[in-house]
């Protein structure tokens, strides 16, 4: 290239930058009033923000993003945080609040109108989690975080067992920091309360066992320790009440009012009451039994449960306005039970992201709720026309499940039906759920669930729902096994 051709090449260049500046000088005006009010995560932060990481201050600045995030809590902004979230984990992925804050944020803070949890986020909140504990490995509190939400949010019993049971391996920090300290108990409370919930009472016991074994030497060396004499107590308490529980249920039905004020002590091995009157017939046309007998198992005498949503041969599952839902339906399991309500996309599938992202498919719709039975009745009217970003409702087929799972259900309820419920019966809507779990004693869980399968129409009100929408309820298990991708299935932890 000659020198003639460089000049030239260099006036012209700087012609394009004069053009430039003032091209970009009539435009900032209109820029800045277009986002007037908005926020970015970045507003208001000095230089050193920016500095900071080039001088290798990477935990400094991402402390004082955290701050800023915590501004944006209080505010309400939530959407500000999320970016926060994914630059403070870059520059520093040893925080562990930040992991565990930003998961609950997700998984909890991004809801309807009716707070209802946007099912869409909880992909999300699983893989930032699983992100941290990667990073993390010797400390117990990102998988014991894991293990809490599918307890709680999800309800993966097993994959929670999962969690937890990593979370007991691991560490807890020493008050210098370190990772010195075995983790918490509490950590092997929740394992066995997992367990519990997928009716596996037996492998449950023996980790209440184990426990004990640690807090009873401990209590004696030290019994004025509140906090080890309220784990020891917990504990305690636990063990006997799965235990009478299993023989109530399995055994010889229990009075429990009479039980509780009679008891002095429960046989470790049969969960059998002493003295025994709690279980003995004081009527025969009640308790099914002569006079002094011990009365049948809770679970000899299945429960009849009417379930249905269906009156007067018409169902009662309204739309009378776009996207609003007015459910009512029959339970006689017991004022206390639930039912849950899951509204869905026929073809819904969780995110198979193998990586944390905050991508969410927004065309996505799932709405999930749970509704208490009142005098063998529940109902409720639920409005999604308020959040047409979180229900878009843009396809044109959709199922709507009504279920009962007895592993969900409170205590006092299982006593009549048993953790897995053995003791209930409902031909028309009852499903076997098997079990996967390879140990000693795991049990198939019976529950109760009822699908519609119902169009775009339906919801926008323009067509009535009907028992002609019903389908089979493994018509439907099998439909949302082909929706699980491989991905999805691979995405367990291994060892799961």
């Amino acid at each position: 290239m000659g020198s003639s051709t460089r000049n030239m090449l260099k006036g012209i260049i700087a012609v394009l930058f004069v053009v430039i500046i003032f091209t970009q000088t009539q435009l900032d005006p209109q820029i800045r009033e277009i986002h007037k009010g908005e926020k970015t995560a970045f507003q208001g932060l000095s230089n050193e923000f920016i500095l900071g990481p080039m001088l290798g201050l990477q935990e400094a600045v991402a402390g004082a993003l955290w701050v800023r995030a915590d501004e944006f809590f209080h505010e309400g902004d939530y959407d500000a945080i999320l970016p926060i979230v994914r630059m403070v984990t870059w520059l520093d992925p040893h925080q562990l609040d930040v992991y565990i804050t930003g998961a609950w944020h997700l998984a909890y803070n991004f809801t309807d109108s009716n707070e209802r949890s946007d099912r869409r986020y909880i992909p999300a909140s699983q893989k930032l989690l699983e992100e941290g504990d990667a990073n993390n490995t010797r400390v117990y509190d990102i998988a014991f975080e894991l293990g809490w939400q599918n307890n709680d949010k999800i309800k993966d019993f097993d994959r929670s067992e999962f969690w937890f049971r990593t979370a007991s391996t691991r560490k807890g920090s020493s008050k210098g920091g370190e990772p010195t300290e075995p983790a918490p108990l509490h950590v092997r409370h929740m394992l066995a309360h997992s367990m519990e919930k997928q009716g596996r009472i037996e492998a449950a016991n023996e980790v209440w066992r184990s426990l004990l074994a640690e807090t009873e030497p401990k209590l004696k060396a030290s019994p004025n320790d509140f906090s080890l004499k309220s784990l020891h107590d917990s504990e305690r308490h636990n063990l006997n009440l799965n235990l009478e529980r299993m023989f109530s249920r399995y055994t010889h039905r229990i009075n429990f009012d009479v039980e509780g004020k009679t008891t002095r002590s429960v046989n470790q091995v049969t969960g059998e009451p002493s003295p025994n009157t709690s279980f003995l017939s004081l009527d025969p046309a009640k308790d099914g039994a002569p006079v002094g007998q011990p009365r049948p198992a809770a679970t000899a005498i299945p429960w009849k449960a009417s379930f249905d949503t269906v009156r007067n041969g018409h169902t009662t599952i309204l739309f009378p306005q776009p996207r609003v839902m007015d459910i009512k339906g029959i339970f006689n399991m017991g004022d206390g039970s639930r039912v849950s309500v899951k509204l869905h996309d026929d073809n819904y599938k969780e995110s198979s992201s193998q990586s944390f992202t905050f991508d969410i498919d927004q065309s996505q719709t799932i709405m999930m709720d749970s509704l208490s039975v009142r005098g063998a009745q529940w109902a409720r009217k639920i409005d999604m026309s308020k959040d047409p970003k979180m229900y878009s409702f843009s396809r044109p087929a959709y199922y709507l499940v009504l279920s009962f799972d007895p592993r969900t259900t409170a205590p006092f309820i299982q006593d009549r039906i048993g953790w897995s419920g053995e003791g209930m019966s409902n031909p028309k809507y009852e499903w076997i759920v098997k079990s996967n779990h390879p140990e000693l004693g795991k049990k198939d869980n019976k529950i109760i669930r009822k699908v519609y399968r119902i169009t775009r129409e339906q919801i926008m009100g323009t067509k009535p729902v009907s028992e002609a929408d019903v389908i089979p309820n493994d018509l439907y298990d099998k439909i949302q096994a082909e929706q699980t991708s491989p991905s999805t299935s691979a995405a367990k932890p291994a060892g799961e």
